[in-house]
């Protein structure tokens, strides 16, 4: 029996509750009523101006030009222009939690989220607008659904006629993972839409793929007017979750995920394959530069490969915290981010990392480098300053006047 994921359902309420009144029987009732009333789904909630969403928890930065722009919680988008001394907070549709954020160009990027959201901006992140969503994605997946376990029963039946034993047993394996995929995805839809959305990548203005829990996969063409449902491509017949895309060569494309998955496709993601892995927990991020790739994950680990992906080998980072994301400064300076508030400095002709611990931090999500040079780092304190050898950097950090 193929191994089918348990789902693990995240739902997102606001409920305003009612004064109790006279009698525990009265106020029940009151309670419901208010909360039946009052609930708005965050899809559809614009996310509310604060002047601490600096300082609030985000999960992803990125540079669009000269820009940097970061997401979080609530829907949450801020953008800085002066290399992450202030900032101002950008007008989003939703107030659904953002896990990634991309720019293919200086203006034209797209930000994804929970309950399966992709947001859109054409002006450098000062303005998003709705492309998709959690309801459009469990539609697109139980007719993609349906499509493939049709096509595995034409398959089945070939084989039988055929009499071919190996065909016969991929068949039966298509069609038993078929079943299992339509099954749950009839199920998602039920649910609502639940599933988060954990990556986004786009090579231009038009090609991008959306990446996220569960083995979701969807890939557009046109810079997101359409997305097409792209999960039965990969052959994650266990849908497992797919943390992190990046690009591995000129028409390489590279995916890593939960229990050591690592996937790769070499013509822009028309079809992958599996490759093997060193290990066999968790990856939550990727970065590469040709064949020349890092993937990194649960308790520090952190593995290399100058070919491709045929090999790897462990870098020791001498840090048992989980790490989020990195960042090549050059071509021998990496620094990664992650989990209990750690950074670590690499550098490829020293054989020990240097390991930071920022003081009065928890877990942070996402670094990159502002035009002056310095780190900027988000997480769970919102955005955090550094400069190139980890340390602090003491100037204030505000919410400049203007935005929402």
């Amino acid at each position: 029996m193929r191994f089918q994921s348990v789902r693990n359902r995240i739902v997102t309420a606001i409920l305003r509750l009612t004064t109790i009144k006279t009698s525990l029987l009265v106020g029940s009732l009151m309670f419901a009523l208010g909360a039946q009333a009052t609930w708005q789904d965050p899809l559809n909630t614009p996310s509310l101006a604060t002047n601490r969403a600096h300082e609030s928890l985000l999960l992803d930065i990125t540079r669009a030009g000269g820009r940097l722009v970061a997401v979080g919680a609530h829907g949450h988008v801020v953008f800085s222009d002066d290399s992450g001394k202030s900032w101002q907070q950008a007008k989003t549709p939703s107030s659904t939690t953002l896990t990634s954020v991309f720019f293919s160009t200086a203006t034209s990027g797209w930000a994804v989220g929970h309950d399966g959201l992709i947001l859109h901006s054409d002006d450098a992140g000062e303005n998003w607008v709705k492309q998709f969503d959690g309801y459009q994605a469990n539609d697109a997946m139980v007719k993609g659904a349906v499509v493939n376990k049709e096509q595995a029963a034409q398959e089945l039946k070939a084989a039988e006629e055929s009499g071919d034993l190996d065909a016969l047993d991929k068949a039966e394996l298509h069609l038993e993972n078929a079943t299992f995929a339509l099954n749950d995805a009839n199920y998602d839809k039920k649910s609502g839409s639940t599933k988060p959305f954990l990556d986004v990548w786009f090579y231009d203005a038009k090609l991008g793929f959306a990446v996220g829990a569960y083995g979701m996969a969807f890939h557009t063409k046109d810079g997101g007017k359409t997305w097409i449902d792209w999960s039965s491509k990969l052959g994650n017949g266990d849908r497992l979750h797919i943390n992190g895309i990046a690009m591995v060569g000129p028409r390489s494309l590279m995916l890593a995920g939960e229990q050591g998955m690592i996937l790769r496709s070499d013509d822009m993601g028309s079809s992958w394959r599996s490759l093997p892995s060193p290990y066999d927990g968790s990856y939550f991020g990727l970065m590469a530069k040709n064949d020349d790739i890092l993937v990194f994950g649960l308790r520090g680990n952190l593995y290399h490969s100058t070919d491709g992906g045929i090999q790897w080998q462990k870098v020791f980072t001498n840090s048992e915290q989980t790490l989020m994301a990195g960042i090549a400064k050059n071509n021998r300076a990496i620094t990664l981010v992650g989990n209990g508030g750690s950074i670590i400095l690499l550098d490829r002709n020293s054989a020990t990392p240097k390991s930071i611990i920022l003081p009065d931090r928890t877990n942070l999500g996402s670094v990159v480098q502002a035009p002056d040079g310095s780190l900027v780092i988000v997480g769970e304190a919102g955005v955090e300053r550094v400069d190139v050898n980890g340390a602090a950097i003491q100037d204030s950090i505000t919410m400049a006047k203007g935005g929402l």
